[in-house]
């Protein structure tokens, strides 16, 4: 579908309008700056956490630093980032480069243990909520592993 057309817009406004509402629990049009990154997530856009933090969220906030984003500035920016194809998801062969380089004996899984240290210790830390969410998709129920090929073959089937 072309990103100019009509339809397009209309079908992107009501993604995004869904996503919203989903963290605007009071209906007030607003959301709490910490659950941009996971509503942007949810319509396919992925920034970095260093992008959320010194450029997006400060972007989206009002000129009055209340920690809240308005449904009117969110929007907008989200059919920007949407309709440019800027922040889409690392390739399913990045991802799998990544989980090699941390699987160095070559077993197909990495422990949740050893992938937790990593997912809150390194780089932009996982908040609980992210965590728990990512094991719920990620982690093998049997084992408790994560293997990642089956985890890189789920998100690339719920992107496309």
């Amino acid at each position: 579908m072309d990103t100019k057309s009509h339809e397009w817009i209309e079908h992107a406004e009501a993604s995004i309008r869904e996503a919203f509402d989903l963290f605007d629990k009071d209906k007030s049009d607003f959301v709490p700056q910490e659950e941009v990154g996971t509503i942007m997530r949810s319509l396919g856009i992925y920034p970095t956490e260093k992008q959320l933090v010194r450029e997006i969220i400060p972007e989206l906030l009002d000129d009055e630093p209340t920690g809240f984003v308005r449904y009117s500035r969110f929007s907008k920016k989200m059919i920007q980032y949407l309709s440019s194809k800027e922040l889409e998801p690392d390739t399913p062969d990045l991802l799998l480069q990544a989980f090699r380089s941390i699987d160095i004996e070559n077993k197909g899984f990495i422990t949740a243990d050893v992938l937790e240290d990593l997912l809150t210790t390194k780089g932009s830390p996982f908040r609980g909520n992210e965590l728990d969410a990512f094991f719920l998709v990620a982690k093998d129920p049997d084992t408790g592993h994560i293997y990642y090929e089956d985890y890189i073959a789920k998100l690339t089937k719920e992107n496309n």
